[in-house]
């Protein structure tokens, strides 16, 4: 009676198995192998983005819209891992690489983490916080308190423009995060790790122009031209089924190609 009195304690008290942290979660989704899979794409971040929102992989992106990042790119893959075929996309262009962060996979230029004229190297100003809100909210007060360092609108500490936001399409639950002292490159890595909105991209024109205050010149995804200064710096915040190609939006309502 009483070795049965204690198997049953043990097995009522036995810890639930831990849940599976998100750069072990990441991890195996790259290893896992693939039959078969083909894309095609118009450059780099396209390419990029369609196999993030094809094997669920959260992707931060910084790159520059160049001629050689808008080759068009179409390939097939057989009996390879998700980390051979995002590897093999990388290195289809030169200069890039990528690493991974804490559950997001970051894709960059080699030279813009430590360029001195990328805003995603200054720190994430000491009085934003995020509490309670959506991820899609918190990036665009983000993005405000960014643009007042970037491009100065003498606005108090903790202030903002007036904005609206909605969330389109995406169900998205609050989160909280303290990101005093993060990289506003870190900060939007934070965001994408908690949130539905799992990739972010950062463009960068080709052009050597920069801000009055010394920083690079933004476009988004679907703004190819430099916005004016007083918007600078912009970025692309995406959910996986937000993502839709130009050349896609006439077939809204047909199957992706990508296998």
């Amino acid at each position: 009676m009483r070795t049965a009195f204690l198997f049953s304690f043990l097995f009522f008290t036995a810890p639930a198995a831990p849940a599976q942290p998100p750069s072990a979660e990441l991890q195996a989704k790259l290893d896992a192998r693939v039959t078969r899979y083909s894309l095609s794409a118009s450059g780099l971040a396209d390419a990029l983005i369609k196999i993030s929102e094809k094997f669920q992989l959260p992707m931060g992106i910084e790159w520059v819209r160049d001629k050689q990042a808008v080759r068009g790119l179409s390939r097939t893959w057989s009996d390879d891992t998700v980390r051979q075929i995002l590897r093999s996309t990388v290195q289809e262009y030169s200069g890039y690489d990528f690493e991974l962060d804490d559950g997001v996979i970051h894709v960059f230029r080699q030279d813009l983490p430590k360029d001195s004229q990328n805003f995603l190297n200054l720190k994430v100003p000491d009085f934003f916080q995020v509490r309670e809100k959506p991820a899609g909210f918190a990036n665009v007060q983000l993005r405000s308190a960014v643009q007042n360092i970037v491009s100065p609108r003498s606005l108090p500490p903790g202030a903002g423009e007036g904005f609206s936001y909605t969330s389109g399409n995406v169900r998205e639950k609050p989160v909280s995060l303290t990101l005093r002292g993060a990289s506003i490159r870190e900060a939007l890595e934070e965001l994408a790790a908690v949130s539905e909105h799992k990739i972010w991209v950062v463009t960068f024109s080709d052009t050597p122009k920069l801000t009055p205050t010394g920083f690079r010149l933004t476009e988004t995804l679907w703004h190819p031209t430099p916005f004016p200064n007083t918007q600078q710096p912009m970025w692309d915040f995406l959910a996986w089924e937000e993502y839709l190609p130009k050349s896609e939006k006439a077939r809204q309502g047909s199957p992706h190609q990508d296998q």
